[in-house]
Formats: structure tokens, C-alpha cells, sequence
């Protein structure tokens, strides 16, 4: 039986507590690690991963996704769970990250609670079981928020240049996450108008002159190509709202509105005024961004800290600073309570009923597998999947089909008619194919073979594969 002295039960039992959250965070992100289909982005990054070179590295703004995938898949062989395995720990490491920046912003109380609400959350279990770049975002967003935080508090030049080592490996993750840097910029200035000593001037100096110089290749028509190329049309209407939903959904409903009570009821604080701007500055700016780029609301999983820290706050408020009767303190003990069973709602939901956020595209090749035969082609939204799981086989990008179906025809029947496999999935069919001319020429044609359901955060993912012949 564990004994805690009164001088050191406080310590002791931050250890136990987040030892016992941490160690459910690993059991959940660990489960069916393997089970679940690569999606589109994750091939792509996987595919990229096994051909890294130095070559090819130098072209890549963000190297660190496809270093660490290319180790893990070294340590943890090709396959799903292999190319996994490194981001499923950095997501396991993230959890008492976010511990430690709760507690150096508010207490170890509101740490360990926004630690136990990321081990729960499902969008945090969504990307800490993808071979993607975005929770190494997450870590290096929560590093570099909470150095930071500790060298200005400190004026300590050694947390300044381990904030600037960990920003830069957060930009390298993801180019996008630039924008935390003018996010901390405006804390800094906050901070300035405090006081504005020598050791603190040269601290920030330090950290954000790294940061100015690289403002200037936008002036090369190169680099203005590369951050604008792909992403003007926005043709998957992410809008402000769109991108707002996301976050907010992303979280759960439940998290955000914990979160803005958290927010407005510690206005005066300082590490809020922090969490706002780590927060809130990004989120303005991708939402202007929106209107003439396509970006995305999950471009933003990094700043799901200050949420869940927030979130954290009004808990510990209700549960810690609470007085009343017996009967009235178990009843806001429930208010914690409430945010848990919701998060885990919506894992359990992730796990038994969404396959993992995932459309089923492994299980689609496989269908194919036990009935093709060599000449076949396959026709599919994305050539990439196909390359991956089913190599022997030829894919056919759809856009042939959708740019001209006669021609598209015409080119099928001179070619001696060989089969057909159209791999249809719903998520994408639904934006580039929103009338569903292309999906009735396919079933008026071919004959369904499998259908594979998927549903997942409000979208229908399922997968339909047919066979013309």
C-alpha cells in the first residue's frame, strides 16, 4: 500500500496521478495500432519516407515527419503498425508535456487534468495513430510554448534558445505552424510593456531574429510559388466557420465550452493572456487566410492545448476551490467527470463504430486481390493507394473519366476491353463529383462487387468497389 507523508504527498501523488493517466493514454493509442487502413495522406507520406535521400531531402520544407517515419518504419518493419510506431510515441510523450505546461502556467491540478483530457480525446488518438505530420506539431507546439513561457518568467537565456530549438523543429514538422511566431511575438510585447530589461531584450532578440531573416526570400519568385501553389482554389470550401468546426469538434463540444469558461473567467491572469495568444492569434489568421487560401481547421491541432489547459481551469476552480456542503461538492466533482465520459464517448465510438477515422482502402484492395486477373486496370481518385496496395495492378487516375466520359469510353473499348476496377470513395466522389454523373455511368455500366462503410466526424467515408467487364 502506497503511504504519502504529508510533507511529500503532493509530488508523490502528481507522479502516481499522471503515471496512471499516462500509462491509459499508452494503452489507448497502442490499441489496434496496426488495424486500421492507410489513408491518402499517409501513403503519400510513407511513400516519401521510403524513398528519402539526401537528394531529395533537401527539397522537402518539412523533413522531421518523414525522418522519424523512415526510422520508424526501420525499427517497426513496412506495414501500418511499423510506420506508426514513432508517432504513436511522440503522442504518448505528449500527454505529460501538456501536464508540465499546465502546471508551470496554473498548477499541477489543472496539469494533470488537461494531461487525463488529451489522453482521452480522440483527435488526439486520431493523429497519434498516423504516420503523419500532426502530432509533432503537437509536441513541439507544447515545448516551445512552455520554454518560452519559462524564459520570460525566468529571463533565462538557456530556456530562450531551447524554445528556439523546439520552434524550429515544430516549423520543420508543419511550414504552416510559422504563424506561433507571431503569436508569441504579440505575448512578448505584452511582456515588454512590463518591463523591459536588457537580459530580456537580448533573450527575445535571440529567439526572433532567426525568425525576421527568412521574411526577406519572399521577395524570390520561388518561394512566394511554393507557399501559394495548390492551395488558392480551395476547392474543398474550407470556410471560416468550416475551420472553426473543426477545432471545435475536433476537441468535442464539451472541451470548447469548458474552455471559453476557462478563458473568460481568468481574463486578468497572465499564462491566460499567454494561452490566448499561443491560441487565438493563429486561429485569426488562418481564418483570414481562408478567404483566399485552402486551409485547413486541423492545420491547428497544435494549438488544442490551450484548450484542454482551459478546459482544466474551470475543473479545478469547481472541483479544488469549491465550498459549499458535502452534497454540493460531490455534485461539481461530476463536472470533470461529465468532460471524461464525453471524450471517451467519442473514442469508444472511434474504435467500434468509425474503423479508426479511416475509410476501409486495405480491405478495398483486398476484395480486389481475390478476383483479379492480370490485364485488369484500376480506376480511383487516388493512383497512390493503388500503387501501394495493389502494385501489379494498373490504376487509372478518375479524371480521365471525369474531364470526358466518351472519350474516356472510346479509349476503354479500343483497348480491348480489359476489366475495370472502380474503387469509389464517397469522401472524395462527393466533392469532385457532387452530381454524381461519373457514379451513375459506373453503376449503369459495372456491377458492385463490395461496399465498405465508414462514417467518421460528420462525413461518409465508405468505400464502393465495382468491376466492369
Amino acid at each position: 500500500m502506497l503511504k504519502f507523508s504529508t510533507k511529500d504527498c503532493p509530488k508523490k501523488m502528481q507522479i502516481v496521478l499522471l503515471g496512471i493517466v499516462a500509462i491509459f493514454g499508452i494503452a489507448l493509442r497502442f490499441w489496434d495500432l496496426g488495424q486500421w487502413s492507410f489513408w491518402i495522406d499517409e501513403v503519400f507520406t510513407v511513400r516519401d519516407a521510403q524513398n528519402l535521400s539526401l537528394n531529395s531531402l533537401q527539397s522537402i520544407p518539412n523533413p522531421i515527419p518523414y525522418l522519424v517515419v523512415k526510422l520508424s518504419i526501420a525499427l517497426g518493419g513496412n506495414s501500418e503498425w511499423g510506420s506508426r510506431l514513432i508517432p504513436c510515441l511522440i503522442g504518448v510523450i505528449s500527454i505529460p508535456a501538456v501536464f508540465g505546461l499546465g502546471r508551470t502556467l496554473f498548477n499541477w491540478q489543472v496539469g494533470l487534468l488537461s494531461s487525463a483530457f488529451v489522453a482521452c480525446s480522440s483527435w488526439h488518438l486520431f493523429w497519434s495513430q498516423n504516420a503523419r505530420y500532426p502530432v509533432f506539431t503537437f509536441l513541439f507546439a507544447v515545448l516551445t510554448a512552455w520554454f518560452f513561457y519559462l524564459s520570460l518568467e525566468r529571463d533565462s537565456t538557456l530556456l530562450t534558445i531551447a524554445a528556439l530549438a523546439c520552434c524550429l523543429c515544430l516549423i520543420l514538422s508543419h511550414t504552416l505552424s510559422v504563424v506561433i511566431v507571431p503569436a508569441l511575438g504579440a505575448y512578448a510585447i505584452i511582456c515588454l510593456l512590463e518591463n523591459a530589461n536588457r537580459k530580456r531584450w537580448i533573450n527575445l532578440l535571440i529567439f526572433f531574429i532567426p525568425f525576421a531573416m527568412p521574411v526577406f526570400a519572399l521577395a524570390l519568385p520561388e518561394v512566394r510559388g511554393y507557399i501559394f501553389s495548390g492551395w488558392g482554389r480551395n476547392e474543398w470550401q474550407r470556410s471560416p466557420l468550416y475551420i472553426g468546426l473543426t477545432l471545435v469538434d475536433g476537441v468535442s463540444v464539451p472541451i470548447a465550452v469548458a474552455a471559453f469558461f476557462g478563458f473568460v473567467t481568468t481574463l486578468s491572469h497572465r499564462s491566460t493572456r499567454f494561452l490566448f495568444c499561443y491560441a487565438g492569434i493563429p486561429l485569426v489568421l488562418f481564418l483570414i487566410a481562408s478567404q483566399f487560401q485552402n486551409v485547413a481547421g486541423y492545420y491547428l491541432f497544435w494549438t488544442t492545448p490551450a484548450y484542454f489547459i482551459f478546459a482544466g481551469v474551470v475543473c479545478e476552480r469547481v472541483v479544488w476551490r469549491g465550498t459549499g456542503p458535502q452534497s454540493e461538492e460531490k455534485r461539481v466533482v461530476l463536472v470533470p467527470c461529465i468532460l471524461v465520459v464525453a471524450l471517451l464517448s467519442q473514442t469508444y465510438l472511434y474504435f467500434k463504430i468509425e474503423n479508426g477515422g479511416r475509410p476501409k482502402w486495405r480491405e478495398a484492395f483486398a476484395a480486389i486481390e481475390t478476383e483479379k486477373q492480370p490485364n485488369d486496370k484500376v480506376v480511383i481518385s487516388e493512383p497512390e493507394m493503388g500503387r501501394y496496395y495493389l502494385p501489379e495492378l494498373t490504376p487509372i487516375y478518375i479524371g480521365e473519366l471525369l474531364d470526358n466520359q466518351e472519350v474516356f469510353e472510346k479509349k476503354w473499348e479500343n483497348s480491348g476491353k480489359d476489366r475495370l476496377w472502380f474503387v469509389v470513395d464517397v469522401a472524395s466522389f462527393n466533392v469532385f463529383d457532387a452530381n454524381e454523373n461519373v457514379r451513375s455511368w459506373i453503376r449503369q455500366r459495372g456491377h458492385l462487387v463490395k461496399t465498405l462503410p465508414a462514417f467518421s466526424r460528420a462525413k461518409d467515408r465508405t468505400i464502393h468497389v465495382y468491376l466492369l467487364e
